[in-house]
């Protein structure tokens, strides 16, 4: 029987959507949850809460940053380093 990391096992009970967020996460790099919104063609509520349920597992962090002088900061999701 072949050993599985912790990663691949917490991958294996992801749902569909779960499981494209960490494939465009992978691909792309940070993204806001507009971005992700646009890519997967979802409403808004069904990316957060899927990206929440990520969060929750530590699969996945969110962060914000400062964009322009003025405003508030966007808020970012990425994959969450090992």
């Amino acid at each position: 029987m072949e050993n599985k990391n912790l990663n691949e096992i917490e991958e294996e009970n992801l749902n569909p959507l779960q499981e494209d967020l960490v494939g465009i996460l992978k691909k792309n790099g940070p993204l806001t949850r507009s971005q992700m919104v646009d890519m997967l063609s979802k409403p808004r509520t069904t990316i957060y809460d899927n990206l929440s349920g990520l969060i929750n597992r530590d699969m996945v962090k969110k962060f914000s940053r400062q964009v322009n002088t003025r405003g508030r900061p966007v808020v970012f999701f990425k994959l969450h380093e090992e």
